[in-house]
């Protein structure tokens, strides 16, 4: 994927999609792995939530570099049902410093996230998915500071080549 990160604008996105594995599933660990090295590499930073039934993902980064990653995430056969839920110009300071990606697991009635029978998804204002990405950004510095009780989460204090060290290690 080619961008021209040193010359670009930069903008956040948060999306939402449908994991086809189970939750706790290996597939998890992949998708960090890979996404920890890329990001890393291209000036993005980002937090990736796991709940039971869905994924919840905010990105910082590059414009141009964010437009080709979401081309590649929006196709992904790793999980289906892509909604871009927002996606506007920002400041060049993350809200997700010390992360190339982060990853936590909680429970999507905390934030009324939560599917309905039929598998919908409640719709989201722009409003709701800056509080959302800003409570993201609240969630990943308190887990840097802290850790977090899933295994796949970073421990307190983490950087990112050990947190890549101890993913890799998982597979």
């Amino acid at each position: 994927m080619e961008c021209r990160s040193m010359v670009s604008s930069f903008r956040q996105v948060l999306y939402r999609s449908i994991p086809r594995h189970p939750d706790f599933d290996p597939g998890d660990v992949a998708i960090l792995r890979t996404a920890l090295r890329f990001n890393a590499s291209h000036g993005i930073t980002g937090y990736l939530v796991r709940t039971a039934d869905q994924f919840l993902q905010a990105l910082h980064g590059p414009s141009d570099c964010l437009t080709a990653l979401l081309g590649r995430i929006a196709v992904d056969d790793r999980h289906y049902g892509f909604d871009l839920l927002l996606d506007e110009p920002c400041p060049d300071e993350t809200p997700f410093p010390g992360w190339a990606l982060g990853y936590d697991h909680f429970f999507a009635v905390e934030h009324g996230l939560e599917r309905a029978a039929d598998g919908s998804r409640a719709p989201l204002s722009p409003d709701r998915a800056r509080d959302l990405l800003s409570s993201m950004a609240h969630a990943a510095a308190a887990t840097l500071r802290f850790g977090s009780g899933f295994p796949q989460a970073r421990l307190p204090g983490e950087g990112d080549e050990t947190y890549l060290a101890r993913l890799d290690g998982m597979v």
